[in-house]
């Protein structure tokens, strides 16, 4: 799990999340709430506001994952992702840290 804080000065309240996977033998385990509890510490240390995401609308438990951890989707992108060639509808997440 990894973090794209923007820098820019209207949108350094911003960060992404990325690169997030968990091994199949360790969902379930609470790894993914735990790392993902720390990106947020982090993010919110930084000064970060708002975490936002990209997921594909072919993953419904990863979709679940987020609107669990506080997240809402706030829009899709068709074809946003190319998995094999194919092309996979993105689902845009995002999760207000200051609330």
């Amino acid at each position: 799990m990894g973090l794209l804080h923007q820098r820019l000065g209207k949108m350094a309240h911003r960060a992404t999340l990325i690169s997030v996977y968990v091994r199949k033998c360790q969902r379930g385990t609470g790894i993914a709430e735990n790392l993902l509890d720390a990106v947020a510490d982090y993010a919110r240390s930084v000064g970060v506001q708002q975490l936002e995401l990209a997921a594909s609308i072919e993953s419904p438990a990863a979709l679940r994952f987020y609107q669990r951890q506080g997240f809402a989707e706030v829009g899709r992108i068709p074809s946003g992702f190319l998995d094999d060639g194919k092309e996979v509808e993105e689902v845009i997440m995002m999760r207000r840290l200051d609330e």
